[in-house]
């Protein structure tokens, strides 16, 4: 079954949260596939309970590598599984960027989830200067092994891995398919060689529902991870119906 998860960033208030989550609530009703929403923190306990009798699932943009203790700011994982979420991003490109987020963090962050029973997510991508450099398959490979190598590969069977050219967030720009399916195979020999078994990779990048199909398919991506395109239901329903 394919994943379609949305990513609604620091996008929405928290009331403009409710109401988009009740509206995904609605459009959602009937659906039989895996679909995921990643609100604000702030947002996180309110479209919990919206979404209670909802097929839709809940995640988190991210999580503290820490349960409990002295650590301003973080949220806990104990407190995010009790409020619901199944899935966490953990490495997004904009907090690798802006915050400075290092590999060891981010192993630190999926043992932290898989130990709390949340799905980790881990994005990996390559900037536009990597990828004119011609670096960005040995850029991914050194995320997957900063991340991944210190890791069980036992504890790792719900590992997700999210595919984002960094180039191409919210840009606009399109990652072209082909290009995409050769990362794909890549990533997916790479876990391979590691031990990891059968690891669903999704494909995220400007992700709308005029490119969505392209990515997907028999041989294509095992789901999508969506920005921009997620703050409306109907255009997130458009993509998660594919």
């Amino acid at each position: 079954m394919k994943i379609f998860i949305a990513n609604w960033k620091m996008q929405l208030s928290p009331e403009e949260s409710v109401r988009t989550a009740r509206s995904f609530a609605r459009v959602f009703k009937n659906y039989q596939g895996q679909a995921v929403l990643c609100p604000d923190f702030l947002s996180l306990a309110a479209v919990s309970k919206i979404l209670a009798k909802s097929p839709l699932v809940l995640g988190s943009q991210d999580l503290s590598a820490f349960e409990r203790g002295a650590y301003t700011g973080e949220i806990s994982p104990v407190d995010l599984q009790s409020l619901g979420v199944k899935y966490s991003l953990i490495g997004h490109s904009e907090r690798r960027a802006y915050l400075q987020e290092s590999d060891k963090l981010l192993a630190a962050k999926i043992k932290a989830a898989v130990s709390n029973k949340i799905v980790p997510v881990l994005c990996v991508g390559e900037n536009a200067l990597e990828r004119k450099q011609g670096r960005a398959m040995a850029v991914i490979k050194a995320q997957l092994k900063g991340a991944l190598q210190s890791l069980p590969t036992a504890t790792l069977r719900s590992l997700i891995i999210a595919y984002e050219p960094v180039w191409a967030i919210g840009t606009g720009l399109n990652c072209d398919r082909e290009q995409a399916l050769r990362v794909k195979a890549t990533i997916n020999e790479w876990c391979r060689r590691g031990g990891f078994k059968k690891i669903p990779v999704l494909y995220g990048g400007s992700v709308k529902p005029e490119n969505a199909v392209s990515f997907l398919g028999n041989d294509g991506f095992d789901g999508l991870l969506v920005g921009g395109a997620s703050l409306e239901a109907s255009s997130f329903y458009q993509i998660a119906a594919l």
